[in-house]
């Protein structure tokens, strides 16, 4: 028995696991595969409806993880003799359960140009699912291929467009992202998703003001969505790069149940309230003694209360446990000089020097695979420069996209 294949979602310059699942043509597939896809059923009346308005209902059916109508309205297109269309439903039933090569196999007889179909809806929708298949497959030079030929076709088809904005993102191709991203929110004007990726994407790349504007979006769209809270805490966040910690602390206060104590502690201290900000990092604190930005705003907090030797502490730690880290080398460099040691002093300012020439190198590079989307050597390279930032994560990340990059090179033979 063939067995699913896993999920290859989105993986973020900096989150994991976050929500571009969602924002794919079958954003619920591994939950709906573990319900069996027994939901909510929605009966298809099939009879009242042309074969073609009977296709576009499963494939709506499949969108929503409602597997029984899907299968309903299947069988309704064979008892009308319209095979191909039930045959493409099927197809895209099956990579929504997870089995995409099946998928590509059933698909394999279908025509790959208009001359050769009966109808061109068909052809679109064999184009979309193939390209979805192959995507989920790591086929990135098929499933360019096949949404390629959709936005020929049908410039405005937003299936087409989230699945291109996912290629190209795992590709670090950010502008190509963005462009597909745009084009997904004008054209799903009540969905918050592609506005929310919008805005992890500027926030990445120190675009604050437009992050904000993005998130805001996001969240006018969909007041109530499922990521509600984390929307709010990464508006935030771009709220404080802007220095404008008043409206990140209104922003905070309307997280269910409270969360982000750090991100709130540092607007505290910002705007004067010392007090506040040291009892919500002592509680970080006696939970988490490694936290680096409990410990970074500790010593912050000692700074700025004029006690540079108390300040030395907690930022000795944690330099010691995040040696990589800039702003807590820099704070320790403040420190030392407080406290009148000088040769101490200069020796952590030289070395924050030289982690902070290092992070500019990073951020160069992240422009330069901005500005240069089908070169792998240069996402090679920022793997290197994140291994030595001490940032796995991003090593993984980069090193998955000079290997979706890489793909693209492939000659046509070999794209399968």
């Amino acid at each position: 028995m063939t067995k699913p294949e896993p999920s290859h979602t989105l993986v973020s310059r900096r989150w994991s696991g976050w929500l571009v699942a969602g924002l794919l043509l079958m954003a619920g597939a591994a939950v709906a595969v573990a319900v069996g896809w027994g939901g909510k059923w929605r009966r298809i009346d099939g009879a009242a409806l042309t074969p073609m308005a009977l296709a576009t209902a499963a494939w709506e059916a499949v969108d929503r993880e409602d597997g029984a109508a899907a299968r309903q309205a299947i069988r309704s297109l064979r008892e009308r003799g319209a095979a191909r269309l039930a045959g493409v439903v099927q197809a895209r039933l099956l990579v929504a359960r997870g089995f995409s090569r099946p998928a590509l196999d059933l698909l394999a007889a279908f025509p790959a140009d208009k001359t050769a179909a009966d109808d061109a809806d068909l052809l679109r929708f064999v184009h979309l699912v193939r390209g979805e298949a192959a995507y989920r497959l790591r086929l990135y030079p098929l499933a360019e291929q096949e949404l390629n030929a959709v936005l020929a076709a049908t410039p405005d088809s937003v299936d087409a467009h989230r699945l291109l904005a996912a290629i190209t993102y795992d590709a670090g191709a950010i502008p190509a992202a963005i462009e597909h991203l745009e084009a997904t929110a004008r054209l799903a004007p009540t969905d918050p998703r592609p506005k929310r990726l919008l805005g992890l994407i500027h926030n990445d790349y120190e675009r604050y003001p437009e992050a904000v504007e993005h998130y805001e979006e996001s969240l006018r769209r969909s007041p109530d969505q499922a990521d509600r809270d984390e929307v709010l805490v990464e508006m935030a966040g771009s709220l404080v790069k802007l220095h404008r910690h008043r409206e990140a602390l209104a922003t905070l206060d309307k997280l269910a149940g409270g969360a982000a104590d750090l991100l709130r502690a540092e607007c505290l201290l910002a705007i004067g309230d010392r007090g506040a900000a040291r009892g919500i990092v002592n509680r970080i604190l006696e939970t988490s003694p490694d936290d680096l930005g409990a410990l970074r705003l500790e010593g912050s907090i000692d700074l700025e209360d004029g006690n540079p030797q108390g300040a030395v502490r907690p930022l000795e730690r944690g330099v010691a446990k995040h040696p990589r880290d800039y702003l807590v080398r820099l704070k320790l460099a403040q420190a030392y000089a407080g406290a009148g040691r000088e040769a101490d002093a200069d020796a952590a300012r030289a070395e924050a020097e030289r982690i902070r020439a290092l992070r500019r190198t990073f951020a160069d590079l992240h422009q330069e695979a901005w500005a240069r989307p089908g070169d792998a050597d240069v996402r090679r390279r920022l793997a290197t420069m994140a291994a030595d930032l001490d940032r796995p994560d991003l090593e993984q990340v980069w090193l998955e996209a000079a290997t979706a990059v890489e793909a693209g090179r492939k000659p046509a033979a070999n794209r399968e």
